[in-house]
């Protein structure tokens, strides 16, 4: 009986030992990086998920309704063990923070047979261009468009963007090219228009993020653990956004 009671207290004891540690992680909407409805809360943590089951660790992701309310939560609530993703270092009092390696391009969608030449920012200037509400503009597009030297129509969602390019409603749009992937290849309204669209060659920008942790016994470790894989990030995005891409025949 001492045996059997040995025994299952090891059983259990080496059972709670192999329970992962969970990280709790903030963030906002931004299909198919990051998303609620999405399998695994999308390509970004997808990524890291498989990245930190590496370590033993897994994840629990919180959405808020903004981008700068994902800032001010992660600061204030002691629940929350990191941000994802970051584009800028700030708070660092509070948060140490990976290299930015997630390479994400931001670039031009336009048509085939209305291709857009450029080389500086100021030859768009002559265009009319798309963007999503809420999608901030970068360095250089935003300074033209708040001169009144280009004109920039918002709308509500990336399918609303890309339809008003296939149907010449402005010249072209700006969007993130996995976002642009995803939105041609699981929206039936674009189905028409899969040889009507196309990048832009040129990006205007390549966003790196990375990610913020709270500052504690672990989270350095952690932090050298993210960028010992930072190659896999790729890999790892890839797979999820072939996964969810409908086979072509």
């Amino acid at each position: 009986m001492l045996y059997l009671t040995l025994v299952l207290s090891l059983f259990f004891s080496v059972g709670a030992l192999a329970k992962p540690k969970v990280l709790t992680f903030i963030t906002h909407e931004a299909p198919p990086h990051m998303s609620e409805a999405m399998p695994d809360h999308g390509a970004v943590f997808y990524s890291l998920k498989k990245v930190l089951e590496k370590k033993g660790y897994g994840i629990k992701v919180i959405f808020a309704p903004s981008w700068t309310r994902a800032k001010m939560n992660a600061v204030k609530d002691p629940k929350i063990d990191g941000l994802v993703p970051v584009r800028t270092i700030e708070n660092t009092d509070q948060f140490i923070f990976t290299k930015l390696f997630y390479k994400s391009a931001w670039l031009i969608i336009e048509r085939k047979d209305h291709p857009i030449v450029w080389n500086k920012i100021s030859d768009l200037a002559k265009y009319t261009a798309g963007n999503i509400q809420g999608v901030e503009l970068r360095d250089g597009i935003k300074e033209l468009a708040e001169a009144g030297k280009m004109k920039i129509e918002t709308v509500g969602t990336p399918l609303s963007n890309f339809l008003k390019v296939a149907t010449k409603r402005v010249d072209f749009a700006f969007s993130d090219e996995l976002v642009f992937r995803y939105t041609m290849g699981t929206e039936p309204e674009l189905k028409p228009y899969q040889g009507v669209l196309q990048l832009n060659p040129k990006p205007i920008v390549i966003d790196r993020y990375g990610v913020a942790l709270k500052k504690s016994e672990e989270a350095q470790a952690i932090v050298k653990h993210i960028e010992l894989h930072e190659a896999d990030f790729s890999k790892y995005t890839e797979e999820y956004l072939t996964s969810l891409l409908p086979k072509k025949p």
